[in-house]
């Protein structure tokens, strides 16, 4: 299935249409599947027939089905590939950096908080 050319709402139709199948293939009502996912059974109809719904809906309709795993390479950690591994090699701190130069503003407040030094606060 070619994802990229596919619409966003012709997607979220098939992603719909799949949950549909899942529930009529463990043979759990409309009705279970929406108490189960704390939802109205009429978000959950416009979820599975129309694909409209939020995602916070989605992993609670995947929970209500047994199906969280579904969700699982989307909750991997997003790595580096070798290649940005070996830039960014190259960009490692290996030193401390140069001190910077203070303005004044800066020294009047470091020679007053000097001053204050033995202050119990």
């Amino acid at each position: 299935m070619r994802l990229y050319i596919q619409k966003d709402q012709t997607l979220a139709a098939t992603v719909g249409a799949h949950l549909q199948t899942l529930r009529l293939k463990r043979n759990i009502s409309l009705e279970t599947v929406a108490e189960n996912a704390a939802i109205s059974r009429q978000t959950l109809h416009m979820m599975l027939n129309q694909g409209k719904g939020t995602l916070i809906n989605l992993i609670a309709v995947l929970r209500a089905l047994g199906e969280l795993e579904r969700l699982s390479s989307l909750l991997e950690e997003v790595r580096p590939s070798p290649l940005q591994i070996m830039r960014m090699e190259g960009k490692k701190r290996r030193r401390a950096s140069s001190s910077r130069v203070i303005s004044n503003e800066s020294r009047e407040e470091v020679v007053h908080l000097s001053k204050n030094k033995n202050r119990d606060w």
